[in-house]
């Protein structure tokens, strides 16, 4: 007799169906989660980058903001002395120290050089006609003297590349009658005069840089700056103002992302654990955690935890809508610490950001609960103090965040010491959250002017 077989001798077309169906939509499930995954990640890689490139650019904008504004500290120098600057080269070495990023400072009586700082590597400079070959009669006029004016990135008599400011400068005679008398410059060389950006900062963390800006004379786009490696991949671009002209500053990731390689091993990956749910839950919880991560970005500084700009601004909002109710009154206080910049230049930034970390720990713990501690920017926060019922009870807040910041940090077995000053402004009706953070900022300023490690009120 003979016995039936136990499975069929080939499997049916029906028997592979659900194998089938369950691979292939398990599949697609791993390869849209892959796909997902990868956006998030992008996404993520995007707002990186651009937070890197707008800080490098305002970096940038600021250092050479600084420098440029040599040229109206000798404006001043004229006008005090009435077309003459006494010890010229005496104050020029002098202010050479302070301004950092500017390479020479000269005077151009009637539009001509006449004196320049340092004189031994400028003296090439010395009677170059600035305004030669122009219609004076039409240019002066239309002089404004507020304004630097910026030519750059163009090549220097000197040789080296670089870009020059010049302020037109107008005095009066003794009869009230203006008159033209020349320009106070400022004279910039590359890559010194931005090195204090420290762009190259930038390939340490994983990028390419190139900072570029069109030459005034030749109409040509001029390579200012450049990391050693080149650009690949996606590139973030931000406009540098520079006085009247913008240059352009261009960030990529190093290396970029890569799908060939990348997509080759996922699709093994998912082809192998099709069937395996923990794959599935594993990427899930990567997507998860690229979405919160986004949120943090938007909303939360990296070094400190603390919130960021725009969640401060939130709650402010939020602050003033109650206060102006009439529940309770909000004072809002911006805090810079007095000091750092010195710690930060000296011990280097990782000693920086550790300071600034323990000074949002210590400003959090003078605080109460209904308060709010954001990092407005570099040494810079803002405290929003909430449900305050009378002056004194915010003066008590504020001496407890003054006491706490003045006392010694040890960093590496060094005791570090900075202070704070704060400006304070309490909600008046009618006051929005822009005007409070102005007068806050300028009251902060004025208790620098009073002597620092205080605080001070807005009128």
């Amino acid at each position: 007799m003979r016995l039936p077989l136990m499975f069929p001798a080939h499997p049916t077309r029906h028997g592979w169906r659900l194998p089938i169906i369950v691979f292939l939509l398990t599949a697609m499930v791993g390869g849209w989660i892959y796909f997902k995954t990868e956006s998030n990640r992008r996404e993520i890689e995007m707002a990186r980058a651009n937070q890197l490139v707008s800080s490098y650019a305002t970096a940038i904008t600021r250092q050479f903001d600084h420098a440029l504004s040599a040229a109206n500290a000798l404006a001043v120098m004229v006008h005090q002395g009435k077309g003459r600057v006494a010890e010229f080269s005496r104050l020029s070495k002098y202010m050479l120290s302070m301004y950092k990023g500017a390479y020479a400072l000269a005077l151009a009586p009637e539009g001509v050089v006449q004196q320049i700082e340092p004189a031994a590597s400028n003296s090439c400079v010395n009677g170059q006609d600035i305004l030669a070959g122009l219609d004076r009669a039409t240019l002066i006029p239309a002089m404004n003297q507020n304004i630097v004016e910026f030519y750059g990135p163009i090549r220097l008599l000197q040789g080296p590349m670089g870009a020059i400011g010049k302020l037109p400068v107008f005095l009066k005679t003794a009869e009230g009658k203006t008159y033209f008398w020349g320009y106070t410059m400022v004279t910039l060389k590359f890559p010194d005069a931005f090195s204090e950006a420290r762009l190259e900062n930038m390939e340490s963390r994983g990028y390419a840089y190139r900072l570029s800006g069109r030459n005034p004379q030749t109409a040509r786009v001029e390579l200012i700056a450049a990391s050693r490696k080149p650009m690949q991949g996606r590139i973030y671009t931000r406009e540098v103002k520079v006085g009247n002209e913008e240059w352009t500053l261009e960030v990529s990731k190093k290396d970029d992302w890569q799908n060939g390689t990348r997509l080759l091993i996922a699709t093994v990956i998912i082809l192998i654990s099709s069937l395996c749910m923990g794959w599935f839950a594993y990427i899930l919880a990567g997507v998860i955690r690229s979405r919160k991560e986004l949120q943090s970005i938007a909303q939360y500084d990296a070094l400190t935890g603390l919130p960021n700009r725009r969640l401060l601004e939130s709650h402010l909002k939020q602050a003033i809508a109650s206060a102006a109710n009439g529940e309770h009154q909000v004072a809002v206080c911006f805090i810079d610490l007095d000091g750092f910049k010195e710690v930060n230049d000296s011990l280097g930034h990782a000693t920086g950001d550790y300071l600034l970390q323990q000074m949002s720990l210590r400003l959090h713990n003078c605080m109460r609960a209904s308060d709010m501690l954001a990092r407005f920017g570099g040494d810079e926060f803002v405290v929003v103090l909430n449900e305050l019922h009378t002056i004194e009870e915010c003066e008590r807040i504020l001496a407890r965040m003054i006491k706490a910041a003045q006392e010694a940090v040890e960093i590496d077995g060094k005791q570090v010491v900075v202070s704070a000053s704060i400006g304070v402004a309490m909600y008046q009706p009618g006051f929005g959250h822009e005007e409070l953070m102005q007068r806050a900022d300028a009251a902060m300023y004025r208790a620098k002017q009073l002597g620092k490690n205080k605080f001070v009120f807005a009128d």
